[in-house]
């Protein structure tokens, strides 16, 4: 099969490294290095892009940077190209004028408090090369930006934010005086006026924008998993024509997950997916798992769906989370009905007593222990289940009415 969205993800890879270069080599035309400065800016970008190529992957990987990937690198490089700008433009400023903790913080609301300290860090590196600032001047910076990095992560709760300005206010006041202070044994009014402009200013955009920002995060992540299983996406329509029963199979056990899910408080977006995916190594075979799993990182699927997908049927790993441990036991059910009925041995088993017994046995053997489902919220899946049809005929997609 083709790769379905890389394209997408290489072309935000290139404008970040394009944006780099150019905001590098401007900074090289301002300072007026001479040809092996413009040499020394272009090798300090080659060793940068390839830290941020390393971070970037490994985010994605971990599931670090959220659940819509394609989103996120799409942010990252708006937001890395408005900060280009603006470190362009402190370059006309006075030395230790740089927004450096907001920066971090809009970063960090985009990606991950990592890279934009990262991010962040690098910009601040050509601002003091370009300047010639000193060890205190990058110092300030690097100050400034692990503090907005880790604002960024307490104000996402509500209650915070009022508290996280004033330390924003605070900190974008008095780290630059005060380093300018131990730099050269004397204060500056024109530093503390500039700060505090820069400091308010940026306050009230988080203000005005935060709710904005955070909550179209949560949305792009809620939208991510909507799309990836509506009828129209690509590996919806590569499912249904490889297997009209397998289609049917997987809208079952998404549709089912979801419920289960939304009955103990699991996350029930990423449950339906995984639960629609979780066969998706069968369109290309052997190794089913491994196979599966690439395809879902080809599709720059939600980093909560890959996980369960590589935990399929708890072979390699067993279920680390509760919607894995929820897929898990639909698609076991699924199995184990769909076998008694290929036996046709209608008159000595129910679907009841195939689920009690399935769960019941996965459960003693350890196979949830690790996925964080207490006891109780097993008990309401099993009994959901129960009550679910779940059973399909494997052998033409229909459901057997008269068995269920």
């Amino acid at each position: 099969m083709e790769q379905k969205m890389p394209a997408k993800r290489l072309q935000h890879y290139g404008i970040i490294a394009v944006l780099t270069v150019i905001t590098s080599l401007l900074f090289a035309y301002a300072s007026n290095p001479g040809a092996d400065g413009f040499i020394i800016y272009l090798i300090i970008d080659v060793i940068f892009l390839q830290i941020v190529l390393y971070m970037l992957e490994s985010s994605r990987l971990s599931g670090k940077l959220g659940d819509s990937l394609a989103g996120n690198y799409r942010r990252i490089a708006d937001w890395y190209g408005v900060f280009c700008a603006v470190a362009a433009g402190c370059f006309f400023l006075p030395e230790f004028v740089c927004p450096a903790a907001a920066t971090a913080l809009f970063f960090a609301m985009a990606s991950t408090a990592e890279i934009a300290i990262t991010l962040g860090t690098f910009l601040c590196v050509l601002l003091c090369m370009a300047h010639g600032g000193n060890f205190y001047e990058l110092a300030a910076y690097v100050v400034l930006i692990l503090i907005g990095a880790q604002l960024a992560k307490t104000m996402r709760e509500k209650q915070l934010r009022f508290w996280g300005c004033i330390v924003l206010m605070s900190v974008s006041v008095c780290i630059p005086v005060l380093f300018y202070y131990l730099s050269y044994r004397k204060s500056s009014f024109a530093l503390f006026c500039y700060s505090f402009i820069f400091g308010a200013f940026f306050v009230l955009l988080f203000v005005l924008f935060s709710e904005r920002l955070y909550g179209r995060s949560d949305r792009e992540d809620s939208d991510i998993y909507e799309k990836i299983i509506d009828e129209a996406y690509p590996f919806v329509v590569d499912i249904k024509n490889y297997s009209r029963a397998e289609y049917i199979r997987a809208v079952k056990a998404a549709t089912v997950a979801r419920k289960c899910a939304a009955e103990i408080g699991a996350n029930e977006l990423a449950a339906a997916a995984a639960g629609f995916y979780y066969r998706l190594g069968i369109l290309e075979g052997e190794p089913f798992i491994e196979n599966g799993v690439r395809l879902a990182e080809e599709g720059c699927f939600p980093a909560a769906v890959i996980s369960i997908l590589a935990e399929y049927g708890g072979e390699e790993k067993l279920p680390s989370t509760r919607e894995s441990a929820i897929v898990h036991m639909v698609d076991a059910c699924m199995n184990k009905i769909a076998f008694y009925r290929a036996q046709e041995l209608s008159a000595s088993w129910s679907p009841e007593m195939v689920i009690y017994q399935t769960l019941n046995e996965l459960s003693a053997a350890g196979t949830y222990d690790e996925s964080g489902l207490s006891m109780n919220q097993f008990l309401k899946v099993r009994e959901l289940l129960v009550h679910e049809e779940i059973g399909y005929d494997s052998t033409n997609g229909r459901r057997n009415e008269g068995q269920v």
